[in-house]
């Protein structure tokens, strides 16, 4: 890896969140930072107007306000608790403005070219952050070609009214296909299709936000420490309690194991098929004009077909030296560096489950930090090894895990005894980064209390506790135990 002089000449890719986060902080390493933005506005998807933007009327943030945001700028208080686009959108806007980062990006920009140098359209820098965003290129399903209807994309989805009256087939059912079938309930008659049932959990539940309920630092504990049978039956055992089976609401039933299944977001979708307002039908096996036929020998007489079936990898950019480099996969250490790429880092280049914000942040700093010789780069022959594309998913709290021990700023539980419970089995709030290491700030423990106590949080379990020492954190769990 290399370190960079003070005055170094740093190109990011992208005006989106993680493009904006990536230049706040090579500015405040003193790097003379360009952000380079295709649209005419900064913000990424969250710029809902652009043409790059796959956000459809109406829609909110999956994940809460709280979490939608970075370590240094909280939200708006008055923010829904998972607010809108165009609050969304507005925070970036006024982040990039409050930390000098919206001179710096040069809009209308697109870049056709990033080769080994670095070289950007022929511009010469000494760094560059590729955050470009991967929900660029929607990915469709073979076989529809004969559909006589009407075929699209979610990411062009143009909301439920432009459908009111028609038969619509939703294909798909991570969180996007569920949002829309939700969304479209009650216009019109919905079919959700899909290869494999998952199970579904909702985004609020007694005004507890998914992100503080199911993204923990102990859950991520879990992850590091249990078999994968232990680790499946317990996930299954949490969802079924909180969330319910989708066969009792008459979805199928998804398999045993959550970690084949899957876990999709949605706050309204298991009641809509409960309700009957959307009926569930296997993969598609064919299609004949407007009549479908599905792999279990029914049919359906549809008037559009949505297809929420995913994004393949679009970084057209790339110069081939680069993608020799990282192969076809783009396989990076840890999502964010490559051994054989000194001066290259990418945020965003993968799919989480759960917040995003926190974990670009997490990125940026870090390539920031080894840039500036604020941190050690990791050693070359420990990254190579383990070199590997981003899998299907990333768990947020797993991921963010990693990316703060790697950037050394894992908060120190024992140090605040009076925060080691809520650091531990609470949400995963982004000033927790701010406590220890690279980059600490005096407030964060005062603004993560601020953060946690404007919204309710599920209780802390006893046998979660108790499982700490199982996990060799007894002086953790000697801290947050109830005393007798």
């Amino acid at each position: 890896m290399v370190n960079l002089r003070r005055d170094a000449r740093v190109a990011i890719i992208g005006a989106g969140p993680g493009g904006l986060v990536a230049a706040k902080h090579a500015l405040e390493a003193g790097f003379d930072t360009t952000v380079f933005e295709a649209s005419d506005d900064r913000g990424g998807q969250w710029h809902s107007s652009a043409s790059h933007s796959g956000i459809w009327p109406g829609m909110q943030a999956n994940t809460s306000r709280a979490m939608t945001a970075f370590s240094d700028a909280p939200p708006p208080a008055d923010h829904p608790l998972h607010p809108s686009a165009e609050q969304v959108h507005a925070y970036l806007r006024a982040y990039a403005d409050r930390f000098g980062v919206t001179e710096r990006i040069r809009l209308r920009s697109p870049v056709a070219r990033l080769a080994p140098g670095w070289d950007v359209d022929g511009e010469r820098f000494d760094g560059v952050v590729v955050a470009s965003g991967r929900f660029r290129k929607p990915q469709m399903p073979p076989g529809l070609e004969a559909f006589g209807g009407e075929l699209l994309h979610s990411f062009d989805y143009p909301g439920a009214e432009h459908f009111r009256g028609r038969t619509t087939l939703v294909y798909g059912n991570g969180i996007s296909g569920l949002e829309v079938a939700s969304d479209l309930a009650p216009v019109t008659k919905v079919v959700s299709a899909f290869r494999k049932p998952r199970y579904v959990i909702q985004k609020n539940v007694d005004g507890v936000s998914s992100d503080w309920q199911w993204f923990t630092a102990f859950g991520a504990l879990e992850r590091r420490n249990l078999s994968p049978g232990e680790l499946s039956g317990m996930l299954r055992e949490r969802v079924l309690a909180v969330a319910g089976n989708p066969a009792s609401f008459g979805a199928p039933e998804p398999d045993p194991d959550i970690l084949v299944a899957g876990l999709a977001l949605c706050q309204g979708w298991l009641a809509e098929v409960r309700d009957g307002r959307v009926t569930c039908r296997p993969a598609i096996a064919g299609v004949d004009d407007r009549a479908v036929t599905f792999t279990d020998g029914s049919r359906e007489e549809i008037d559009a077909i949505i297809c929420a079936t995913g994004y393949d990898l679009d970084i057209p950019y790339l110069d081939a030296r680069v993608w020799d480099v990282v192969g076809a996969e783009f396989a990076l250490y840890e999502r964010t560096l490559h051994p054989d790429l000194p001066g290259f880092g990418a945020v965003g280049q993968f799919f989480a489950q759960g917040p995003y914000f926190p974990l670009l942040e997490l990125q940026a700093r870090w390539i920031v930090a080894i840039w500036a010789g604020e941190v050690a780069a990791p050693d070359r022959e420990a990254m190579r090894a383990a070199l590997m594309p981003a899998p299907p998913i990333d768990p947020h709290n797993a991921l963010a895990t990693v990316l703060a021990d790697e950037l050394g700023v894992a908060p120190d539980l024992l140090a605040r005894p009076e925060l080691a419970e809520p650091l531990m089995f609470g949400p995963m709030l982004p000033p927790r980064y701010r406590f220890d290491g690279p980059g600490a700030q005096a407030d964060a423990p005062e603004l993560f209390s601020q953060l946690l106590a404007a919204a309710p949080r599920p209780p802390v379990d006893p046998d979660h506790i108790a499982a700490l020492r199982r996990f060799g954190l007894g002086d953790v769990a000697d801290l947050i135990a109830p005393r007798p």
